[in-house]
């Protein structure tokens, strides 16, 4: 039996979840010591990133992506406008859209990206959101959703800051943890934490657990929510901070008993 049909065959009997699990952990290891093939350096063209992760039609979310789109979903109510920064492919857009009656619209910098969302039917521009954010947003949400997106820029603090006045009910914001146990066992090994998938590039900014939290109250906002979305089954709730792969935050203003 050729070796995808073994593996087909595995992850859709009964020894399913052993073999997730045992893939999981192989793929766990590798990442202790080795670099993704599509690994380069040098600056990368959005649209060639874009390509990078391969074209998905919007409904194809990965086990990590789906997590994610379904928390930050239980945190919009339905009626919330919702403007989502950096779309991409559009799969966290469709989901939102798909499962709460709220009036959502993307922003993303890659062109290929743009079109392959609006031949999807969502409604997403092309723009920069290192530009002023007036060129792209001149109405007030309910929520702004950076999902995975302040590690790629070299001044989040400031795109926040613009956003602010914007925003009535706050930032739905997703990070990696720069804590997590393996990203500190490959820097014990003599490699940088990988959180890339073309170039160590991608990612100007890295935050731990603690870093976070220090990070939100030097710009004046407050951590509302944190949902440890991805890691380590049980021990991700019990101590974050390591064994907490990604986070989701909800943040917004200060209330009266924080500001005093």
């Amino acid at each position: 039996m050729p070796d995808s049909q073994l593996k087909r065959a595995l992850r859709q009997g009964p020894t399913r979840p052993f073999y997730l699990w045992l893939a999981g952990g192989h793929r766990s290891l590798r990442r202790l010591f080795s670099y993704p093939e599509t690994a380069q350096v040098g600056e990368t063209d959005p649209d060639l990133y874009w390509e990078s992760k391969g074209r998905r039609t919007p409904e194809q979310l990965s086990d990590w992506r789906l997590k994610r789109a379904q928390v930050l979903t239980r945190l919009v109510a339905d009626g919330d406008r919702v403007l989502d920064l950096g779309t991409g492919d559009g799969a966290l857009l469709r989901y939102l859209l798909n499962h709460r009656q709220v009036e959502a619209r993307g922003i993303d910098i890659a062109p290929e990206a743009v079109a392959f969302c609006q031949a999807q039917g969502l409604d997403v521009t092309l723009g920069d959101i290192r530009r002023p954010v007036t060129e792209y947003l001149s109405e007030a949400v309910d929520y702004v959703i950076l999902s995975e997106i302040i590690e790629h820029l070299p001044n989040p603090e400031e795109l926040l800051q613009q956003l602010r006045p914007m925003v009535r009910k706050g930032f739905l914001l997703s990070i990696p943890n720069t804590g997590y146990y393996q990203h500190r066992l490959r820097l014990l090994l003599g490699r940088f934490p990988l959180q890339w998938v073309v170039t160590p590039g991608e990612h100007l900014r890295f935050w731990t657990r603690t870093d976070f939290h220090w990070w939100v109250r030097q710009l004046g906002l407050e951590i509302r929510r944190e949902i440890p979305y991805e890691g380590t089954s049980v021990l991700k709730g019990l101590w974050p901070g390591l064994f907490a792969a990604a986070f989701v935050f909800v943040l917004g203003e200060p209330t009266t008993a924080a500001r005093s």
